[in-house]
């Protein structure tokens, strides 16, 4: 018998049980999900040569934003002519979609 130090205090060990258990913080926070914060972001890539369709316009985008919800949008400069990098032109009324509107060629 041997007597180990634990959190819990010293314990009796006897041969042929486990040794120990390795407690991390997985145990309690694998799967959490914060439902009162909004997304964060984790990477601007550029918008290069691809725009937003808005009401049958070409709107250039500045960039494009992943999230940490796994998901991505695209950014344009304002109306104020400021950068948000929360305003997805996405939710713009009339948008329709994204086009290249340049593709080069090899």
């Amino acid at each position: 018998m041997r007597i180990l130090n634990t959190s819990d205090g010293p314990v009796e060990y006897h041969h042929g049980q486990p040794a120990r258990v390795i407690n991390t913080t997985a145990i309690v926070e694998e799967d959490l999900t914060y439902e009162d914060e909004s997304p964060e972001i984790v990477q601007v890539l550029p918008g290069g040569d691809w725009c937003a369709v808005v009401a049958g316009e070409a709107v250039a985008l500045v960039a494009f934003v992943a999230l940490d919800s796994g998901r991505m949008h695209g950014v344009a400069i304002g109306d104020d002519g400021h950068i948000d990098l929360t305003a997805d032109v996405e939710k713009y009324p009339g948008f329709t979609g994204y086009k290249q509107t340049s593709i080069k060629e090899k």
